[in-house]
């Protein structure tokens, strides 16, 4: 095999465990609402709304572009697992 192709390969296969390992988690979205966010929100509250809507707006609040009740720190997976919970109208 070319030092090229070997190159190749494993390029795409770290970009495949990048893709993999930042997928948003709904399972891990309701554990992580449920610790953070239940005090003022639930699941419905954001029906209708997209993932990447939601999560877009959620960033924006993390990043203190949005007033929101409290501080709030959530780490970039979990803004993608939160987004993709409410996202998926999951109550």
């Amino acid at each position: 095999m070319s030092l090229a192709r070997t190159i190749s390969m494993a390029t795409m296969l770290s970009f495949a465990g990048i893709t993999s390992a930042t997928a948003a988690d709904a399972t891990a979205g309701r554990i992580a609402a449920s610790a953070k966010c239940v005090e003022c929100h639930e699941a419905d509250d954001w029906e209708g709304e997209s993932a990447t809507s939601l999560e877009s707006i959620i960033r924006d609040i993390v990043a203190g572009k949005v007033k929101h009740k409290r501080k709030l720190e959530l780490t970039p997976a979990e803004i993608a697992d939160i987004a993709a919970y409410w996202g998926a109208g999951k109550k």
